[in-house]
């Protein structure tokens, strides 16, 4: 069982659609919380939503940063 506080105008809105859902309050609370737990699960993490833009840009080449030096040499040697 479970109680909590909710401010007027929250109670107001859920007594509101309580009555054109046809629908106890109770009800649409723990659908709501159902809702809310299935939504949580698919929230990504920062590096989830950039991680096809890390190690790679434009060339495709993703060890540039570690060996750039390389890259360089690779570079001035074929404008010889």
């Amino acid at each position: 069982m479970l109680s909590l506080r909710i401010e007027d105008d929250l109670e107001m809105k859920l007594i509101q659609t309580s009555k054109m859902e046809n629908k106890s309050k109770s009800d649409i609370v723990k659908e709501s919380l159902v809702l809310y737990f299935q939504n949580y699960k698919k929230k990504r993490s920062a590096y989830d939503l950039g991680e096809k833009y890390f190690g790679t840009y434009k060339s495709g080449i993703s060890d540039k940063s570690i060996n750039h030096q390389k890259y360089i040499k690779e570079k001035l040697k074929s404008k010889k």
